[in-house]
């Protein structure tokens, strides 16, 4: 009695050896890994690029656009952390430019590129921002 229970036991193990077996051996098949290229997106980018304002004031919108809300008006030379730009220019008061979504004080909102010196690190920018305000 004991033997036949113990062969039902070792059969069973067996089977599930077996099977364990078949399944992952169909798995280690030498694969071809293909590469995938993906386009550059704005999202990806790591490097920040910094601002300056040259007018006397300057509107930062919700959206970019002339008629969206006014978040907050900003003045001569303060500094700008550029997060996004649109991806088509617009004519605005005789100026061609692209609207820039900015952090400023941890505030998010757009602004016209018109009204802005652009740089490529926040040292550059302050610096800029102190020969702008002499």
């Amino acid at each position: 009695m004991f033997f036949k229970i113990f062969m039902k036991g070792f059969t069973t193990i067996i089977l599930i050896l077996s099977s364990f077996f078949i399944v992952f051996s169909g798995c280690s098949k030498n694969t071809e890994m293909k590469e995938i290229n993906l386009p550059p997106t704005s999202v990806l980018k790591v490097q920040s690029s910094w601002a300056v304002i040259t007018a006397p004031h300057l509107r930062l919108r919700e959206e970019p656009s002339v008629s969206s809300r006014v978040i907050r008006y900003l003045r001569k030379g303060f500094v700008l952390e550029v997060i996004q730009k649109t991806t088509k220019m617009e004519i605005i008061e005789g100026e061609t430019n692209y609207w820039y979504r900015v952090n400023f004080d941890g505030l998010n909102g757009w602004v016209y590129g018109s009204y802005l010196m652009m740089f490529d690190s926040k040292e550059k920018a302050e610096a800029a921002s102190r020969n702008i305000n002499k």
